[in-house]
């Protein structure tokens, strides 16, 4: 017969085996220079099951992004949108606006080319066919700061480290399409869609025999104005057929935004006299034709996460400032709204540091233990464990971890958030144990030397142990 205090003795024995095997796993001499951080803990049992420097502060790179995301469901809840309105003036005569044209922007990180064009239909179907005055592009709901601390590390032109703007397009981005010439010789064809005035484009890149490598070099120049020039070079065998396609960050995203709209509006043949430029709407002024707004903050944050798209986490940072303080947002405000909902889980104020939402450089602190502390307390609100849950990447399935995890117990059973900087990995989510026990956990590594794939292989044994852990001893009927 079994008694309970045989039940509890396996319980510990099960208990000590993971613990030998997380030790064996983290004494991998590729961590020998490393810091390492980790805490797992069960929900179901409610109890932790190992830990490592969880109370230490670490740089958490994007695993940020689970704390900006938990935030913003608790606070804004999952069915909230993100509008942008279209106003006009009020004279207005056979399809003519006797005056300007408005846009205002609440932070949508989701509009595109696409949904711009949506956009520029409706304001078609109100009648307008042309504007008399300007298209004035209001960004007001946010400050005018449009690059967060952590970015004046970040002297790239590349697009994961884009401006954030109260009315912004195709996330801050521009593509470039680089496409061979019509024959040997002749220079390549470099396009920008849409094309605006502030990106201007110049190329020496030459189309090339069918034999020959492609071999492209892009570069970018910002001017005072907020144009950018951008400079393409190299050779395209004259049989590539799909071209070359770069994303590239644009310097001014409320001017760029504005740029879109007016060519979207010229495309859709409405006439706009005057010039884009940058204004405040005055609602007791105008008319609004149509608000456009975006999917669910659900399906915003699903992306987020997935993909760690650092401008969206930071759109959503501001609007937080902006919806529960007030506007203007700003990342001050944005961070404030965060500790205020650490605050309400647990943790206190000034045990971590906040400086933007995205995890971009080296400018946040965590624990791995506070993080654990978001994935329980999120998992434990019914109302958001779905629309959390659901978010976050699936080992060897979606995400960013797509490629891994593509053998072992993980695979499918664990969920979870990357981050990656220089010198800095992480990773924290949820696991399902072969018994079905969900299992939280967070594994930071800061200030090593290598690739960052070394450490990804230590985190994917780590996750794979938890996967693995098998606790289900039953006491026996008497």
């Amino acid at each position: 017969m079994t008694t309970s205090i045989g039940r509890t003795q396996s319980l510990d024995s099960a208990e000590v085996e993971l613990t030998d095997r997380l030790k064996s796993i983290l004494s991998d001499p590729v961590l020998n220079e490393a810091m390492v951080g980790v805490h797992v803990r069960s929900i179901t049992d409610n109890k932790t099951l190992f830990s490592r420097n969880e109370t230490r502060l670490f740089n958490p790179a994007s695993n940020v992004k689970l704390v900006t995301t938990a935030a913003a469901l608790w606070f804004l809840g999952p069915n909230y949108r993100f509008k942008t309105t279209v106003y006009r003036d009020k004279a207005f005569k056979a399809g003519i606006v006797d005056g300007n044209l408005y846009i205002k922007g609440h932070g949508d990180p989701t509009l595109t080319n696409e949904s711009i064009f949506g956009l520029v239909n409706e304001i078609a179907l109100r009648g307008i066919k042309k504007v008399e005055g300007d298209l004035i592009v209001d960004d007001s709901f946010f400050d005018n700061v449009y690059e967060g601390p952590g970015w004046e590390q970040e002297e790239s032109d590349q697009s994961y480290a884009p401006p954030v703007s109260g009315l912004a397009t195709n996330y801050s981005t521009f593509r470039v399409l680089v496409m061979p010439g019509p024959h040997i010789g002749s220079s390549a064809e470099v396009s920008v869609f849409p094309p605006v005035p502030s990106i201007k484009v110049a190329t020496t890149a030459k189309t090339r025999g069918r034999r020959t490598a492609a071999r492209l070099w892009m570069g970018t120049s910002w001017e005072k104005d907020g144009s950018i020039g951008v400079t393409v070079r190299g050779r395209l065998p004259v049989n590539h057929y799909g071209g070359a396609s770069y994303y590239k960050r644009v310097q001014h995203p409320t001017k760029y935004a504005g740029e879109v709209l007016a060519e979207f509006l010229r495309l859709r043949g409405i006439e706009v006299s005057g010039k884009v430029r940058l204004g405040v709407v005055q609602p007791e002024n105008v008319v609004p034709i149509v608000t456009h707004y975006s999917k669910s903050l659900t399906t915003v944050v699903n992306t987020l996460n997935k993909y760690s798209n650092n401008f969206i986490a930071e759109q959503i940072l501001k609007t937080m400032g902006a919806e529960i303080i007030g506007a203007p947002g700003t990342w001050e405000k944005g961070c404030e709204v965060i500790g205020r909902y650490l605050s309400e889980i647990g943790i206190e104020k000034d045990s971590f540091v906040l400086g933007n939402g995205s995890g971009l450089n080296d400018i946040n602190r965590l624990t791995p233990i506070q993080v654990t502390k978001v994935l329980e307390a999120m998992y434990k609100h019914f109302e958001l464990r779905a629309e959390f849950v659901s978010s976050l990447a699936v080992a060897g399935v979606s995400g960013t971890i797509t490629r891994r995890f593509s053998e072992g117990a993980a695979q499918s059973r664990l969920r979870a958030k990357t981050g990656s900087l220089t010198g800095v990995s992480a990773l924290s989510g949820y696991v399902i144990t072969k018994d079905n026990r969900v299992l939280v956990f967070s594994v930071m590594m800061n200030d090593y030397d290598g690739r960052a794939r070394r450490m990804w292989n230590v985190q994917d044994d780590i996750g794979n142990a938890l996967a693995d852990y098998e606790n289900s001893h039953i006491a026996a009927k008497p």
